[in-house]
């Protein structure tokens, strides 16, 4: 502790000694916003998905496919939730899609046909593109379908009622 002490005054007492301990903060600073900035720029160049078209470069959204792929899976009927992060790594798409099944569906037909409409309906959307698509699923739950409002009560009645019921 008494060195630290005695450096510090050192430190403080010489304007040489003073001058390169300020130039070392600014510098290290700068080194960490710097750092910051390019991790950041890479975070956000990986978002996005770029196309190019006779006109000019087009990029897409990974959040605007991860929606398209929500709205499509309403075609499939043995589905009732399909969630998904598309992730766009070197030379390639990953699709990582987390789907609710109704209960009764044969699982390995479902995580099939899950896998061929989102494959498709991503290839048909960035028909320009030439990386490969991956898609994996995980199911992650499995629903019962629930009652309709028409649908009659099958509790059965009790044959008598019963008095002051409702206070």
């Amino acid at each position: 502790v008494d060195g630290t002490i005695l450096w510090l005054e050192m430190a403080y007492s010489e304007r040489n000694l003073r001058l390169a301990c300020i130039l070392t903060g600014v510098g290290l600073i700068l080194l960490n916003v710097m750092y910051a900035d390019m991790t950041l720029s890479k975070l956000q160049r990986q978002k996005t998905i770029a196309i190019e078209n006779p006109d000019g470069q087009v990029t897409v959204s990974l959040t605007a496919i991860e929606d398209f792929i929500r709205r499509s899976a309403h075609e499939l009927p043995e589905v009732k939730e399909l969630r998904c992060d598309v992730v766009a790594r070197k030379g390639r798409i990953v699709v990582r899609a987390r789907a609710t099944l109704w209960s009764g569906t044969h699982i390995p037909e479902a995580a099939e046909r899950i896998q061929a409409v989102v494959k498709a309906k991503v290839q048909e959307m960035l028909s320009g593109l030439e990386e490969p698509i991956l898609v994996r699923v995980h199911v992650s739950k499995i629903a019962q379908r629930e009652a309709r409002a028409g649908a009659p009560d099958r509790r059965p009645t009790p044959p008598y009622a019963t008095p002051y019921r409702g206070f």
